[in-house]
């Protein structure tokens, strides 16, 4: 707050009590026992900081990311949750962060995505199956969930 006291001129003032507290520092992490390897938390991560492949369990690197959620929605299985960071962010975090989404945006402009290296380009029948594999995971997913979790009523 003081920082953006003094980048807008005006006076420092403490966050209104209504509007929440802090929760600190977090980073993502993905239950490996609900990932389905499709990616798209790959393509939502401003700063790479999600490693997997197709059809592979994704995992976060804890210490490049950014704590900024965009993982979380993109998931259609829910298995991305927000936990407690294991140290605060600091100035050279923020550093680190802003050269990493320079060059996730710089790879984008090249039409490049991390999930595609390495990988051939699908005929239609291996794109058929891939969403039929898709689809078949999902509904695991959504029956594994519907076991573990209450019914609302």
């Amino acid at each position: 707050m003081v920082a953006l006291a003094a980048i807008t001129g005006r006076a420092a003032k403490p966050i209104a009590a209504d509007c929440g507290t802090f929760p600190g520092y977090r980073t993502a992490r993905i239950d490996e026992s609900y990932c389905i390897g499709c990616t798209l938390c790959i393509d939502a991560c401003p700063v790479d900081a999600i490693l997997g492949g197709p059809k592979q369990m994704h995992v976060v690197l804890a210490h490049l990311c950014s704590g900024c959620e965009r993982c979380i929605a993109p998931c259609p299985v829910d298995c991305i949750a927000m936990h407690p960071a294991d140290r605060a962010w600091n100035v050279d975090d923020a550093a680190a962060a802003r050269s990493r989404y320079r060059v996730h945006i710089e790879r984008l402009a090249r039409g490049e995505r991390i999930a595609d290296r390495g990988a051939t380009v699908p005929s239609r029948d291996a794109a058929a199956t891939r969403a039929a594999t898709v689809a078949a995971a999902l509904e695991r997913a959504r029956a594994r969930r519907a076991d573990v979790l209450p019914r609302a009523t």
